[in-house]
């Protein structure tokens, strides 16, 4: 007699493997069991909504009930009707596609009547659907080039594709090329063609002189100066010219009172002419330091006024005079140090 607890190994084994596979099938037959009733009277319902919104001319929302209705069963009728929405709201390229599957599936079911109907469609819309030639011109035989910013692919170039009517927008880049980007307008039964180049990346503006500061090129900036600073200058100039003059006088006439005390041996002057001395030695110094920033002065404003332009300076390049005492064991004078 057959006890379930004298089972084998095996059956065991043999159990589970039927038992599994009659989940599978479960499963499977769930999986691709068809929509529910209740499932098919709604998208019936879709459909006679949206074909009546079809008559009134509302064919955005029409559009929407028999997409609702593919969603639950797409026939070659629900896809030629979608494409005849698409195709009244402008979206012509979408819509030639819609026609295209709805006369596949015609093919499909034999529906010769329907063929025709689709196959007037197709032919109708081709003749109206503008097209868009974009070629490679110069710098853009490498470009990654995009229309609506989607990337074409190689098969694209150079031959017709299909658009909407309304604004396109192409654009395209290349390394070492500045971006390239074009709004083109089509209408219906229109065929343009867009030729797409790139120039390439200046290195440096073209036509700004250079100048090397600090082992580096940066551009120097030319302005107009003010027309008050050569004349300032010049001034400037002129008085010391005429300062230079006076002392120079006055150092001749204090030579000229030592050696009416001294004679010509100024070696055996009295202890008094020791103001003279003086004077005359203070006197030549001034005349020279006056008559080196007169020449200096109206040597820079009339370099001012011939050029009219000057440097744009860094901050710390300042226009500046110096005067440098001469060497202590050389005559009287001084050096002119200038910097503009």
């Amino acid at each position: 007699m057959f006890h379930p607890s004298a089972r084998s190994p095996r059956a065991a084994r043999w159990c589970r493997v039927v038992l599994a596979s009659l989940c599978l099938s479960l499963l499977t037959a769930t999986a691709f069991a068809g929509p529910s009733r209740k499932e098919l009277s709604r998208a019936r319902a879709n459909f006679q909504q949206g074909t009546e919104l079809e008559q009134a001319g509302d064919w955005s929302t029409a559009l929407t009930r028999f997409r609702e209705v593919g969603q639950v069963r797409m026939t070659p009728q629900v896809r030629y009707h979608i494409a005849l929405c698409e195709e009244h709201l402008g979206q012509l390229a979408v819509a030639l596609g819609g026609y295209k599957l709805a006369l596949q599936s015609a093919d499909e079911v034999r529906a010769k009547s329907f063929q025709t109907t689709v196959t007037k469609h197709i032919s109708d819309l081709e003749a109206r659907i503008p097209e868009v030639t974009i070629e490679r011109g110069e710098g853009a035989e490498a470009a990654s080039i995009e229309l609506d910013g989607v990337r074409l692919g190689v098969s694209s170039i150079g031959v017709p594709v299909p658009v909407d009517p309304g604004p396109h927008t192409v654009s395209a880049k290349a390394p070492g090329h500045e971006p390239f980007s074009q709004t083109v307008s089509v209408a219906e039964k229109d065929k343009k063609t867009l030729e797409v180049t790139l120039e390439a990346t200046p290195t440096a503006a073209k036509g700004t002189p250079t100048g090397p500061v600090g082992g580096e090129e940066h551009p120097i900036k030319l302005k107009p100066h003010s027309k008050v600073v050569p004349f300032i200058i010049g001034g400037v100039g002129v008085a010391s010219l005429a300062a230079s003059g006076t002392f120079f006088l006055l150092k001749n006439k204090a030579i000229s009172d030592l050696n009416a005390a001294c004679g010509s041996d100024h070696n055996t002057c009295p202890a008094s002419s020791k103001s003279d001395y003086d004077k005359a030695k203070t006197y030549n110094l001034v005349s020279e330091i006056t008559l080196g920033v007169g020449i200096a002065g109206v040597g820079t404003a009339v370099v001012l006024l011939l050029t009219g332009h000057h440097a744009e300076a860094k901050p710390a390049d300042t226009t500046a005079l110096r005067l440098l005492p001469a060497a202590p064991d050389s005559e009287a004078g001084a050096s002119l140090v200038g910097r503009f």
